[in-house]
């Protein structure tokens, strides 16, 4: 990417630019005619729950422009927890976690093929490092070849399928596949 890129965490007023860099993503997941993200999540409320908890972190320019954004949860993932998965780490079932989970992470459209989303994830990995996990787990859809070829490429290891709990919106194409990366 020419621009110099910086991964902070995003503030309350720019949560309708962080949810217009995750509509972006949504129409890309639409291209491979696919349910995920088509139903209503990740929504604007997701988003401010995520500024919240000081878990939504931006990608921005020099220019201050938000051309990438995901979220880094540190704490207990429930569907993780639940999945009967063999992870890499310790799957607890309370606090505190070893691992850190990247969830609602998007790059903005006239920012694809920038290197934005890798920029993203080797930040991510550094906080989370930082903070004293020993992986980080992701999940996506099966079908969502773009992202499980991306997760190959940052040495993310497949591990399982597995459903996730109910979103509370219509998706129901809930399985997933999970990985995990050692840090």
């Amino acid at each position: 990417m020419e621009d110099t890129l910086t991964m902070r965490r995003a503030t309350a007023s720019e949560a309708t630019r962080v949810m217009e860099i995750l509509d972006d993503g949504k129409r890309s997941i639409a291209r491979f005619g696919i349910e995920q993200w088509q139903h209503g999540y990740p929504d604007l409320a997701s988003v401010e729950q995520d500024i919240a908890l000081g878990a939504c972190h931006v990608a921005a320019t020099a220019a201050g422009e938000l051309v990438g954004a995901l979220a880094l949860r540190l704490d207990l993932d429930r569907d993780y927890a639940a999945s009967g998965i063999d992870w890499l780490t310790a799957n607890p079932s309370e606090e505190p976690v070893p691992y850190a989970a990247i969830h609602r992470c998007a790059t903005a459209e006239a920012a694809l093929k920038r290197g934005v989303m890798a920029f993203l994830f080797a930040s991510a990995e550094d906080l989370a490092r930082r903070a004293g996990r020993s992986s980080i787990r992701i999940d996506t859809h099966p079908g969502n070849l773009a992202m499980r070829s991306f997760l190959a490429k940052q040495g993310f290891s497949e591990l399982s399928a597995f459903k996730l709990s109910t979103k509370g919106d219509a998706e129901t194409d809930i399985v997933r596949i999970a990985y995990e990366k050692l840090l």
